[in-house]
């Protein structure tokens, strides 16, 4: 017994050891649990003990039962007996499984890069389709598996001895579990061949940050991600990972959007319109003297138009240009109307829902350079419009903005213009408890319906139609999509990042709650009996006040840039045109060569920014899945015929993006 407990003490301190070095905030979080309970600040919940009949298990002091309640290390080996390389048994798929048929193939051959994704993935992904039946392949290698739940760890070093995986992420959300089977598992041994990914007692935005680095750690084999399930009560971190799958940047932003932002980008820069700095966050009077009211488009808007209309002339009132025809109704002008999405239609379908677009010539825009410029030509004079980045970085020095939605992203505008008291209304970022709508009345969304308390099917979850409880503003809880949890995880990185001390946010919308704002109801924030009503040159107040943080002329320093730029991208195509020409006579040997190219076209210059990787990182991620699925299945008939295929359409489906990047980098030169 003594040199069992013995062998306890050297594995709990080898792992120790090991977590100081490769994981110190675990570290620090065993540390302060470990003093807490030498300190009797906390009290033990759970005793490890060794049973007469040779095994380890966990007793639970409150209530006495075990955690095992029988021979654990059968019990592991058992469950390492249970995990096969099925591709339908316990998985998480990665992928949408896509159908082309071959006139949409010939099709996405001639279709501009710009027009669709499937204009460059079409040709592989059906491909790999054609030869490869998931339901009777298997899988050649366990590349990345998933842990939910710890229990003494044992169950963990079985599976990790069958199936040797190169990247693990282990889950586990009782700290004083883990704690436990650091006595019992050393992890200190599969960390020495494996990357180990930790998520112990995580918030879930942590535990989103800890799979997000898992699920982008060598992505291109993300085509299965395997798991084992200790307990049943982790099924709910597995739907949060469907949930952060179908929100990743390459599903809900795809490669050909980013490259045709980049485009309308570059035509814009040359319109020398004024540029805001949003590099960093202003001190202004003007915001500090006068309240900022926020105006989103969730139902809230509709339920408190009427104190709007009462309070709008206490405040600057902010508002997304979807939301104008509903304001313009109310007799309420905007001072200010902020808009990122390049599409067309929106902004279209938004004016026709406007009798007099002579209201829009009193107001000041803050838009992305990727929107459709010309349509806002026609209602405002471009000395009210400020354009910032909201992806690309060509006027790298005035900074950059990324979201999800134009709501956070407005958000992230008025702290950074200094705004000291802001209130938020139709930022609802929920589904609305009475009516099951996501929008207010006026925007393009607003007939859909989605039923809060509708159940989901666990294998399946989509962006806007699959729903889940999050925090309320004012309920305890409020039902959510997927797109949705994405802004307010945004919100929190924005508050978390720009706000100040001084600057104070009042969420007055009915919908999700919101790190470090203050819920009030809207009949308790009258802004009459606080504020005095706006002067009538507020605009020009405002105009002077952004042009002093604003300008249109590039530096040289940006425009030494582009033609890094186009050495780079003319870089990338003389790789790939040697790739396509080297031939592999191996599925291992044309593994090895796509990991290689895969590598060369996401990694930028040292200190050099890159646009073009950042689209090539979302293609490669788009098809990742489906080329994972050929390199890694066994049953491949004639392989070399496969590769040479794959080999040329992946180089010809970069090298189309590529081309088309260079010829707009080139046409964008200010230099030239």
């Amino acid at each position: 017994m003594q040199d069992i407990e013995q062998k306890a003490i050297e594995t709990y301190t080898k792992n120790l050891s090991y977590l100081s070095k490769e994981h110190p905030d675990l570290h620090r979080k065993i540390e302060l649990l470990s003093l807490a309970l030498q300190n009797g600040q906390y009290k033990e919940k759970y005793a490890i003990e060794y049973k007469e009949e040779g095994y380890f298990d966990l007793l639970e002091l409150s209530t006495g039962k075990w955690l095992y309640g029988s021979h654990s290390g059968k019990l592991a080996k058992k469950a390492a007996l249970g995990v096969n390389y099925n591709k339908t048994d316990g998985v998480i798929e990665t992928f949408y499984n896509f159908k082309f048929d071959e006139s949409a193939v010939n099709t996405a051959k001639n279709t501009d890069p710009t027009i669709s994704s499937f204009a460059t993935t079409a040709p592989v992904i059906s491909y790999i389709d054609g030869i490869i039946d998931k339901k009777n392949t298997t899988m050649r290698k366990i590349y990345k598996f998933i842990f939910f739940g710890t229990g003494l760890g044992l169950h963990i070093d079985e599976i990790d001895r069958k199936i040797d995986a190169s990247i693990y992420l282990i889950v586990e959300d009782n700290l004083e579990i883990f704690r436990a089977s650091l006595f019992v598992t050393d992890y200190s041994r599969i960390g020495k061949k494996s990357k180990i990914h930790f998520s112990i007692m995580d918030n879930d935005y942590s535990f989103k940050e800890k799979f997000n680095k898992f699920f982008h750690d060598a992505f291109i084999r993300n085509n299965y991600l395997k798991y084992f399930l200790f307990q049943e009560n982790y099924l709910d971190k597995i739907r949060k990972i469907q949930n952060f799958i179908v929100t990743s940047s390459h599903i809900t932003y795809p490669h050909h959007k980013l490259l045709e932002k980049n485009i309308r980008t570059l035509k814009t820069l040359g319109d020398r319109y004024k540029f805001f700095d949003v590099s960093k966050t202003h001190d202004s009077k003007l915001f500090s003297s006068r309240p900022v009211i926020l105006v989103a488009a969730g139902p809230s808007l509709d339920k408190n138009i009427e104190w709007l209309k009462k309070n709008a002339k206490y405040a600057t009132v902010v508002a997304l240009f979807m939301t104008t025809p509903i304001l313009f109704s109310h007799g309420i002008e905007p001072d200010i109307i902020v808009h990122v999405d390049e599409q067309e239609h929106p902004v279209l379908s938004t004016l026709s829902k406007v009798d007099d677009l002579n209201l829009y010539g009193k107001s000041i825009f803050f838009l992305a350079p990727s929107v459709k410029m010309d349509l806002f030509k026609g209602i405002s004079e471009k000395n009210r419009c400020y354009l910032f980045e909201d992806r690309t970085r060509y006027r790298f020095e005035m900074g950059f903005l990324e979201g999800f939605s134009v709501g956070e992203i407005a958000y992230a505008l008025t702290l950074i213009w200094g705004t000291k008291e802001l209130y938020l209304l139709g930022l609802d970022l929920a589904v609305d408890t009475e009516t099951g709508k996501t929008h207010a009345k006026g925007h393009m969304s607003a007939q859909q319906r989605l039923e809060a308390n509708g159940t989901e099917d666990t294998q399946t979850v989509s962006l806007r139609g699959s729903i889940f409880e999050v925090k309320g503003n004012f309920g305890k809880t409020v039902s959510t999509t997927p797109l949705f949890d994405m802004s307010i995880h945004r919100v929190n990185y924005f508050t978390k990042t720009l706000k100040r001390k001084y600057q104070t946010v009042y969420n007055l919308s009915d919908g999700a709650y919101f790190e470090e704002t203050i819920p009030t109801k809207p009949e308790n924030a009258e802004l009459g009996k606080l504020f005095s009503s706006k002067s009538d040159g507020s605009i020009p107040d405002l105009i002077g006040y952004f042009d002093t943080h604003a300008d249109e002329k590039m530096s040289p320093k940006e425009i030494e840039m582009f033609e890094l730029r186009i050495q780079e991208a003319e870089k990338k195509l003389h790789t790939l045109e040697k790739f396509a020409e080297t031939r592999h006579p191996s599925i291992m040997q044309f593994q090895s060569a796509f990991t290689d190219i895969a590598s060369d076209m996401i990694t930028s210059p040292e200190n050099q920014i890159s646009e073009l990787s950042q689209i090539l990182i979302i293609y490669l991620q788009n098809i990742g899945g489906y080329m994972g699925d050929f390199l890694n299945t066994r049953e491949i008939d004639n392989p070399k015929r496969h590769i040479k295929y794959l080999q040329k359409s992946v180089a010809d489906q970069l090298m189309k993006i590529i081309k088309k990047y260079i010829e707009a980098i080139k046409a964008g030169n200010p230099a030239l």
